[in-house]
């Protein structure tokens, strides 16, 4: 296994490890590509596609769903995204977003 072919990134997300908490769990992971100044998924999955297109190898994308939308997106694919008010929502740590829309009263609706 070649530690250096292996980009760590940092999903946008409250409980998500940063860089330095996943390298302390698994020291051999120092060796890996990652980056303090942009450690986000998409500069790693573009820098990950370069070095691919140079040594004739795959990317596999790994992770949680927390950084799957950004793979995504810096993979090239178009997909619908949730409304700015969904997504403030769903930011709010409520337990489940579509609670507070079940249980909501639309004006126009009683």
């Amino acid at each position: 296994l070649d530690i250096g072919s292996i980009h760590l990134v940092e999903a946008y997300h409250a409980r998500a490890a940063k860089i330095e908490a996943i390298i302390e769990a698994c020291p051999i992971l120092k060796d890996s590509r990652w980056s303090v100044e942009d450690r986000s998924i998409t500069f790693q999955i573009k820098s990950a596609l370069e070095l691919a297109r140079n040594t004739d190898e795959v990317v596999v994308v790994c992770g949680s769903v927390f950084l799957m939308a950004e793979a995504r997106e810096a993979l090239g694919f178009d997909e619908p995204r949730d409304s700015k008010y969904i997504s403030e929502v769903a930011g709010a740590h409520l337990r489940h977003g579509q609670e507070v829309f079940a249980n909501s009263i639309l004006p126009g609706s009683e």
